[in-house]
């Protein structure tokens, strides 16, 4: 089997298929068929994900639904050193449940690997149109060739509105104090996160520009910071337009939700748009707002301050600096691990600063 695959259950897609319907059967009181499973071309190795369609007959009427899978990966390097679909699901649960932040429809999850080997959940698949990483959104696809400039602005301004209603909501009430760890800041227990990983993922080789990141954002953390549920992954290519274009149909992806300064989401947003840019050596898709438009955009909407911006695009570009470094590590480009385009754009931003 290839290694780099994020689990083996894509060698027994007939096996795999059966004890889905099983599964499925058995939580809806209805008998199922799947008539295919299919796996996405970009699936990365952060989860797995299954496409398919669920039939049954309900009173009578042949029913049916599209369904996505999301599986824990089983692969010899993961990208995360765990993984945890609980969080993930319940984050999406208690969002779609308490707010009107748009989330997939969650469909079951299941904790216990007997069945397939590793934890599961599914969820109802969301129509939409999602603006690719493969090949960029400023290089080719969907939104450079069929989209006009005013529809790329008013897709982004969506994005960053929702992102801002997100950042107003309150942790506490929707029951995620549990996340804080007693006797750190939230950032502290990021920090400590983060360089835990660079030990693991880069397995006691250290990493020269990420950890002068580290140790920058250590000596310089901000005071005074609000916390809330930051999404983790705000980016464009984790946001389901309507096919109309007219508005958001779902935002995705939660498996780095974590509580924080909701800068951090905003920083992440930005950075990860740069590096299809300025990381690449590309223009950044015309129409797109600024990223000084977008910053002020998301005060207005959510209330707070941007202060600490400058502070969280470097802690933007360690995270992602890092998680692609793993990524070259973890499929042989080890000439790629320390010195990639994402960490030569954070050592950029890193000089802009000291």
């Amino acid at each position: 089997m290839d290694n780099t695959r994020p689990t083996p259950l894509v060698d027994d897609i007939d096996g795999t298929r059966r004890k889905l319907e099983s599964w499925i059967a058995s939580h809806r009181g209805h008998n199922v068929t799947i008539p295919q499973l299919s796996i996405p071309e970009a699936t990365g190795m952060s989860n797995v994900t299954l496409l398919f369609d669920v039939l049954w007959e309900e009173n009578g009427q042949p029913r049916s639904e599209p369904v996505v899978a999301r599986l824990q990966p089983s692969i010899e390097r993961p990208v995360f050193p765990d993984y945890d679909l609980t969080q993930q699901y319940e984050v999406m649960d208690i969002i779609g449940r308490n707010s009107d932040i748009p989330v997939p429809q969650l469909r079951g999850l299941e904790t216990d690997k007997s069945l397939l080997g590793v934890q599961f959940y599914l969820m109802k698949r969301t129509e939409g149109r999602i603006p690719t990483d493969m090949p960029p959104y400023n290089m080719d696809g969907w939104m450079m060739h069929e989209t006009s400039e005013p529809q790329r602005r008013s897709l982004w301004c969506a994005a960053v509105d929702t992102m801002a209603r997100f950042h107003r909501l309150d942790y506490q009430q929707l029951g995620f104090a549990g996340l804080h760890e007693a006797g750190k800041t939230p950032l502290q227990q990021q920090l400590a996160y983060w360089q835990q990983y660079l030990d693991w993922a880069l397995e006691g080789a250290g990493h020269t520009i990420c950890q002068q990141a580290l140790d920058w954002l250590s000596a310089n953390q901000p005071d005074d910071e609000p916390t809330v549920l930051c999404w983790g992954d705000a980016r464009l290519g984790n946001v389901i337009f309507n096919n109309s274009l007219d508005g958001i149909a779902a935002v995705l992806d939660w498996e780095m939700a974590v509580l924080g300064n909701p800068v951090q989401d905003l920083a992440w947003f930005n950075y990860l748009d740069a590096t299809f840019s300025e990381g690449l050596g590309m223009p950044r898709l015309a129409g797109l707002p600024s990223y000084e438009e977008t910053v002020t955009r998301w005060e207005q909407a959510s209330g707070h301050s941007a202060r600490d911006y400058d502070y969280y695009q470097v802690f933007a570009g360690m995270r992602y600096g890092l998680i692609l470094s793993r990524i070259m590590l973890a499929t042989g480009q080890d000439s790629e691990v320390q010195n990639s385009f994402a960490c030569q754009l954070l050592q950029k931003y890193l000089e802009r600063l000291t």
